[in-house]
Order: C-alpha cells, then sequence, then structure tokens
C-alpha cells in the first residue's frame, strides 16, 4: 500500500511534526522515505542585482543549501540507526511544482507535508493548498502535536453520491485499520441549511441516509471495525470538524471532491476547510 513517502521538509514546526507521522507509517508499511527540501529559485531577481549583492545572494543560496544538507543527513542518520530508508534530495525552484514533479519522478505512494500557515482562518499554507489541489496522489497534511502518535480511530467522512468514491476512501481506510487494528468511523452528514424542517422530516431522511450507508459499506472488502453516524447540520464541514474533535479521531481520511467535479485548482470548499480546521491529521484522496 505504503511502499515509498516523499517528506517535503521545509524546515517548519508543521514539517517536523509531519515526519513523526511519517516514520509511522514508514515503520509500520516497512516504506522508505524520501526528504525534499526545495529552495526558492532566486537566479531571475539575482541578475538584476548589482554584483557585489548579486554575489551576496548567490553566497547567501549556497550556506542555506548547505546548512539544509547538513540538517537532513543528521536526520537521515538517525533514521537509518532505526533501520529505516531515508534518502535526501535538495532542489531548486517552486517548491509545490518540485514536490509534484518528484513525486511523480519517484512513483511515490504518499506525499507529506505539513499544513502551513495561513493568514485568515480558512485559508491554508500556499505550498500545501496548491500541492492539495494538484496532487494526484494522496496527501498527508499535519498542523498540531498531539500526545498520541498511534492510530487507533479513522474518520471517513462520506457522502452517499458515488459508491466508487466511498470505496476509494474506505480502501485506504480499511487498509490503514488493518496495519493499526484502528476502529472506523463512518459520517454522512445531512445537510439542511437554514431551512426549519419538521422532525419526523429530519428523521425520515436520517434513516434513510443511514441504510444507504450500510448498504454501501457493505460492498467493501474486509469491512470490520466500522461504525456508522448520520447527522443532520446546518452545514456540512463544521460537522465533521466537531465530530473529529469530539471522537478525538487519530486521523481523518477523506476525499476532495464530493459531488460535481471542480476544475484542478479547486479541491472543494468542504476538504478544504476540514483540511484548514480539523486538528488531526489528514490524508486527502483525489477520484
Amino acid at each position: 500500500m505504503i511502499d515509498k513517502i516523499l517528506w517535503a521538509s521545509d524546515g517548519s514546526n508543521y514539517s517536523i511534526e509531519t515526519l513523526k507521522y511519517v516514520e509511522l507509517l514508514a515503520k509500520k508499511f516497512k516504506a522508505e522515505i524520501l526528504g525534499l527540501h526545495v529552495m526558492r529559485d532566486y537566479h531571475e531577481a539575482a541578475e538584476k542585482f548589482p554584483l557585489e549583492e548579486k554575489n551576496k545572494l548567490i553566497k547567501w543560496v549556497e550556506d542555506t543549501k548547505s546548512k539544509e544538507r547538513e540538517r537532513l543527513e543528521s536526520i537521515a542518520k538517525d533514521f537509518k540507526e532505526k533501520g529505516i530508508s531515508f534518502r535526501i534530495e535538495i532542489t531548486t525552484g517552486i517548491p509545490y511544482k518540485e514536490i509534484l514533479r518528484v513525486a511523480d519522478r519517484e512513483n511515490v505512494d504518499l506525499i507529506a507535508l505539513g499544513r502551513g500557515g495561513s493568514f485568515e482562518k480558512f485559508i491554508l499554507g500556499g505550498t500545501a493548498l496548491k500541492v492539495l489541489r494538484e496532487s494526484s496522489l494522496p496527501v498527508l497534511t499535519v498542523s498540531e502535536s498531539r500526545k498520541s502518535l498511534d492510530i487507533k480511530s479513522i474518520f471517513v467522512p462520506t457522502d452517499l453520491l458515488s459508491t466508487s468514491r466511498l470505496s476509494e476512501a474506505f480502501r485506504y481506510a480499511v487498509e490503514l485499520s488493518n496495519e493499526f487494528g484502528a476502529t472506523i468511523y463512518s459520517l454522512n452528514v445531512v445537510e439542511v441549511g437554514d431551512y426549519n424542517f419538521p422532525v419526523d422530516v429530519i428523521k425520515q431522511i436520517r434513516e434513510f441516509s443511514f441504510g444507504e450507508l450500510e448498504e454501501n459499506l457493505s460492498k467493501i472488502k474486509g469491512r470490520k471495525n466500522i461504525e456508522t453516524f448520520v447527522e443532520a447540520a446546518n452545514n456540512v464541514w463544521s460537522s465533521i470538524v466537531k465530530f473529529a474533535n469530539e471522537k478525538d479521531v487519530d486521523l481523518i481520511v477523506m476525499m476532495t471532491y464530493s459531488g460535481k467535479r471542480f476544475s484542478k485548482d479547486f479541491i472543494g470548499s468542504v476538504a478544504e476547510r476540514v483540511v484548514q480546521g480539523a486538528s488531526c491529521p489528514i490524508i486527502t484522496i483525489r477520484p
């Protein structure tokens, strides 16, 4: 399932927290880790500088690369002592493009990176957002540190519009569950918006949704340890985040699209807001 993981390192706390989960997955699946650091390309800007300033910039870039290589080599040495294969690569360019390029070239199974900072509550860090939007591979994003790094509960938010999407997310979650012995929580949120539906109507909708969800889940091979839930709420994403917090789940696995397919520059408002709002690690999968 996971033979090679690309860990995109930028030296931030988000990146270091992500590495902890990369190590956890690498141990379970005996996977190889490729530690990638991307230096932004300053050559075009440097050409416009006076010679003295240009040389200073070039020296700074080379010194920074050297320090980053030393940092990654130290990490690689530590992982080698733990019996985990860890390779290093340092490239120059636009970070998200280089991450996607190297991931494709190396045929990795998972891209892992810190969720990054944001200047508004619901805006992801630029590199993480662009990777999420354009990656055809599963992407693990991590932001906050957690007390336990074990994965004992996996949360899969679902819709009822596509059994194939449901199966794809659950296939991934089931395989992780088998490795970690984790319980899987399945939640379908019936979005009612601001409409004041009668209580009996809401009850009927929930019962219908629960039946549909159970029927879809019955088609998944290897189903076990799955608990299903259906809730009615004003909006989907906040209910997903609330559920994850209440259950204190260790990992969310979710599709990046729900319903209609959007352009490649849009991962879906629900997925984007959940990735930004949830405190636990998230693996997003693009259909």
